[in-house]
């Protein structure tokens, strides 16, 4: 028993021991000055300690009003939460810096990342799209008005796959319908994708499968139309292979018509 006692004697002693040192080692941020309390928040934004960064850079954003250290501070505050994956929030704090110091020359930066943190927000194809039509709308404006920017090759790159999530989600419509048997529904929805995204990977099956529904409901110059683009537009595809397949079927289809 008196073995137990003293031993937990001993873990008191030892922790009583560990607090004194945390405390020694603590900094007060507020008895620091604006720039020392940035290089002490700085440091645990690379340590990637994202939490403590965020409640260093926030004391400093709140305490330091017209310092010119409040420009960097806001903008890795929003960087913080940008790492953390506290997307929403990182977009409202980007959009402060915008808004509160547009000269400053984190705005291009921020006005990337807001459109990256939609891209980051955008779900699954088959899921509802409105982050993925924010995130076309803010990389095309930051294209639009930042074109010698060195983030342009990338924001371009996200945009185009964007832009195939979209045509992918409208593809797949038109696959559902057609395997249901609805084939003016999926007609449709294969229009709207070579509308809409006339560059896009998915058009040369679109326009095959396109031609596949138009011959199911006979309609056989729809088809032919359909096919024929296959064959012109994109010769070195299956599709195309299939599509030539296709046409024999139609010359077939009319001649028993007739």
């Amino acid at each position: 028993m008196k073995k137990q006692i003293t031993g937990f004697i001993v873990a008191i002693f030892a922790l009583i021991l560990l607090l004194n040192g945390c405390n020694k080692n603590s900094v007060n941020i507020y008895k620091l000055s604006a720039d020392e309390q940035f290089k002490y928040a700085m440091k645990y934004f690379k340590k990637g300690d994202y939490y403590k960064a965020k409640t260093s850079l926030s004391v400093i954003v709140l305490n330091n009003p017209g310092n010119i250290i409040v420009e960097k501070a806001q903008f890795y505050l929003a960087e913080s939460y940008f790492y953390s994956k506290e997307y929403v929030l990182a977009i409202q704090e980007y959009s402060k810096l915008i808004r509160s110091l547009p000269q400053s020359e984190y705005v291009d930066d921020s006005e990337f990342k807001i459109a990256m943190c939609y891209y980051k927000l955008s779900p699954h194809y088959a899921l509802d799209q409105e982050y993925t039509q924010k995130a076309i709308s803010k990389f095309t404006q930051f294209i639009e008005e930042y074109p010698n920017s060195d983030l342009i090759p990338k924001a371009k790159s996200i945009l185009n796959e964007c832009w195939e999530k979209l045509a992918k989600k409208e593809f797949k419509t038109g696959e559902l319908y057609r395997k249901m048997g609805y084939y003016d529904s999926a007609v449709i929805s294969f229009d709207n994708l070579l509308q809409k995204y006339p560059d896009s990977k998915f058009v040369p099956d679109a326009l095959y499968w396109k031609g596949v529904c138009s011959f199911k409901m006979k309609k056989y110059d729809q088809a032919a139309e359909s096919f024929n683009k296959v064959v012109n537009g994109f010769p070195e595809t299956v599709a195309a292979e299939k599509s030539k397949k296709k046409l024999e079927e139609i010359k077939k289809a009319s001649k028993n018509k007739e």
